[in-house]
């Protein structure tokens, strides 16, 4: 045993932990203590991946890998189903990703749709929960690896898999019919000295537009109901016209009043110090400091300065007589530059008319719809049809305007224009009734301007909205143009309508409610739900259009009614527009049943997903036409919320034909109900669930014989 140490007073426990360098590391260079380094803190973004990641540890998931490159999140999301999928891990430039399930049964069924559709990923590794194990490693050296398939380059197109699909496609390969808009006047109108010539000398009408057939038909609502505070009665404003509807009293020489003003709004203001200008009524403080006559300005003053040198000072009056008013009623046509209008009208989404909207201008043009309101009590109704360009007076409920006819091709239904509006019309000719050469000859005030930058679209939903709620008679614009612009083909002049109240143009606006915007990939695609479904009413006796006749074997007819017909062709502008020009997305497979924009034989159009095989050609049911087809992925795009034009086509079952059809029978049908013709059914039935059928009564001896 050694000897123990007895002398303690030079032992030092902590010399050979100081001697030692490689526990002598110091942090910092100032200071006694030893600092240990701090530690880089986490990036926000890392810290969100780290809690998502340790969040995520306690659901099962598979760790899958990439057999095509262009596989995104939205793929995989979409491809398992968004209501399984918890999240996905998935980093860039790597085939290797993981996929985090709600339970187990959303794995399992995940696990079951890799099996049936394994083109698109293959399945790496599987975990239930819990921290991922790693693989063994095997004693025995594996297998050669597997031959690497090459890359699906989303522009490859590969074969169509028709064996793998259950919903029937179109064998047919049929164009869509496109239905083309008869113009409403022609050059035939203007010949000689016809009305229309005298009437409309730059031939304005030979190109104009009726874009509201949805409308007429019932497809949008025509009318809106606004509760009156004081009754319990409700007011009904006309907005399809832009016209409102006016109370008058005995005195019919009174200026109209809107029904939404009370009877004398000067009383619930303060005007003390103020008067009514002697010439046109508004109110100034602009007085004579003799005679203490109001006028308002300079030209008011010109008006009645040689009277009110005459009378000034006398006691009387000045008086306005019709020469003086003549002096007072603005010039028609195209207001100046910069000056304040109304809308009146929209013809179409890129052509309003408006009028001047000073004190002046609204006097002489309420006066003139007082003087036709006047004349139209007394008037008689056409004795016969009228003609092309003749002026008349029509009436509608409580409105009596003048009108110009444009179209008599049909006795029963005869265009008109409202030539103090600018809204064109179809109506019955009982509303039509003569109309004596002086209300005729009265100033025209609206007068029609191009909105610069606008497209031409068909009217949605939306869009109308937002047209009508300009056509307020307290909403004034400042109209700004260019002379150089002028449009000489249609006789208008290209013009800027900005709101000042947020120094704004409508022009920007209506540009941003007619454009789509392509939704993003990730985004939770649309339902055919949201859209408006038209169909025509049940009934005898209907005129329908064969939009598709590819499903004939099967007993099933596409049809629109033939007044919507041009609105299936008008729509497709959009679409093509959408999909050459605005949509940037190079493939998208979009899910099944929700919309998208497909293209078809050159053509974009509006459908449906019906199903997914994995081939890259989704099966697409064209919504306004109604056949199914294959579709590559890199020829369609994600449906753009706002495209909410209604579906007009309806799908129609045929009644008392047998299950089983021949090949003959079938060709004996499509030469019957051939595409894009125009057929007059027996009969529509509609049944408790909304489906359709029609009958007719020569089919089955069509078939049978």
């Amino acid at each position: 045993m050694d000897k123990l140490l007895e002398d303690w007073s030079q032992w030092n426990p902590m010399v050979l932990d100081f001697n030692n360098e490689h526990l002598n590391n110091y942090a910092e260079e100032c200071g006694h203590n030893v600092v240990e380094k701090a530690r880089v803190p986490l990036k926000p973004s890392d810290m969100l991946q780290k809690e998502a990641a340790k969040a995520d540890a306690e659901y099962p998931f598979l760790v899958l890998k990439k057999k095509v490159s262009f596989v995104t999140k939205c793929a995989v999301l979409n491809f398992f189903d968004q209501s399984h999928v918890r999240s996905i891990d998935m980093q860039a430039k790597s085939d290797i990703f993981k996929v985090f399930f709600n339970d187990l049964g959303s794995l399992e069924a995940a696990h079951s749709q890799l099996e049936a559709f394994p083109q698109l990923m293959q399945l790496h590794r599987r975990q239930f929960g819990g921290e991922e194990k790693p693989k063994p490693k095997s004693k025995v050296s594996d297998s050669a690896d597997p031959v690497k398939l090459p890359a699906l380059v989303p522009t490859a197109r590969g074969n169509i898999d028709l064996s793998s699909r259950t919903i029937h496609v179109s064998t047919s390969g049929n164009r869509h019919p496109e239905f083309l808009v008869v113009p409403i006047v022609d050059a035939t109108s203007y010949k000689g000295s016809s009305h229309l010539a005298i009437r409309d000398a730059e031939k304005r009408f030979l190109s104009v537009k009726f874009e509201y057939n949805l409308e007429r038909y019932g497809a949008y609502v025509l009318e809106r109901e606004y509760e009156d505070e004081s009754s319990t009665k409700p007011l009904t404003m006309q907005l399809r016209c832009g016209r409102k509807l006016y109370i008058r009293s005995s005195d019919l020489d009174d200026v109209q009043r809107d029904v939404n003003v009370a009877d004398d709004d000067s009383e619930e203001l303060d005007m003390s110090g103020y008067k009514k200008c002697a010439v046109c009524n508004g109110y100034t403080s602009t007085v004579c400091k003799i005679c203490e006559m109001p006028f308002c300005d300079a030209f008011c003053w010109s008006i009645v300065s040689m009277q009110h040198d005459k009378k000034c000072g006398t006691g009387q009056e000045v008086d306005i007589n019709d020469e003086s008013f003549e002096k007072l009623v603005p010039k028609c046509g195209l207001p100046p530059k910069r000056t304040l209008v109304k809308i009146t009208a929209f013809e179409q989404s890129n052509v309003v008319y408006v009028r001047p909207a000073d004190t002046l201008s609204d006097v002489a043009y309420n006066h003139v719809l007082a003087e036709v309101w006047k004349h139209g009590q007394t008037v008689a109704k056409l004795d016969q049809l009228p003609v092309c360009g003749q002026i008349v007076i029509y009436k509608f409920g409580e409105h009596v305007v003048r009108a110009m006819v444009l179209n008599v091709d049909n006795p029963r239904d005869i265009c008109v224009v409202s030539i103090d509006y600018g809204s064109v019309e179809y109506t019955d000719p009982g509303n039509l009734y003569q109309c004596s050469s002086y209300v005729s000859d009265l100033p025209r005030y609206a007068t029609p301007v191009k909105l610069r930058g606008v497209p031409r679209r068909a009217v949605t939903p939306n869009l109308r909205e937002v047209m009508y709620g300009m056509q307020g008679c307290s909403m004034t614009f400042q109209l700004r143009y260019h002379t150089r612009e002028y449009d000489n083909d249609n006789h208008m002049q290209r013009a800027v309508l900005i709101f000042l109240e947020n120094n704004r143009t409508i022009n920007s606006l209506l540009k941003h409610v007619i454009t789509p915007i392509e939704p993003d990939l990730s985004d939770p695609g649309l339902t055919e739900d949201i859209l408006p479904h038209v169909a025509a009413p049940t009934g005898k006796n209907t005129d329908l259009i064969i939009t598709d006749n590819s499903f004939l074997k099967y007993g099933i007819i596409y049809c629109t009614p033939t007044i919507l017909a041009v609105e299936i062709t008008k729509m497709q502008r959009a679409f093509q527009d959408y999909g050459e020009n605005i949509a940037k997305a190079d493939a998208y497979a979009a899910p099944k049943g929700q919309l998208c924009i497909a293209k078809y034989m050159g053509k974009w159009s509006r459908g449906v997903s019906m199903e997914l095989v994995g081939d890259g050609y989704p099966s697409i049911l064209f919504l306004d036409y109604g056949n199914i087809v294959p579709v590559h992925v890199t020829d369609i795009r994600a449906y753009p919320p706002q495209f909410t034009y209604p579906v007009l086509t309806t799908e129609y079952v045929l009644m008392g034909l047998p299950e089983n059809l021949s090949d003959v029978q079938v060709e004996r049908l499509e030469r019957r109900l051939a595409l894009g013709a125009i057929v007059t059914c027996d009969e529509i039935v509609k049944d408790e669930n909304n489906k359709y059928s029609l009958l007719f009564k020569d089919i089955q001896q069509l078939v049978l014989r």
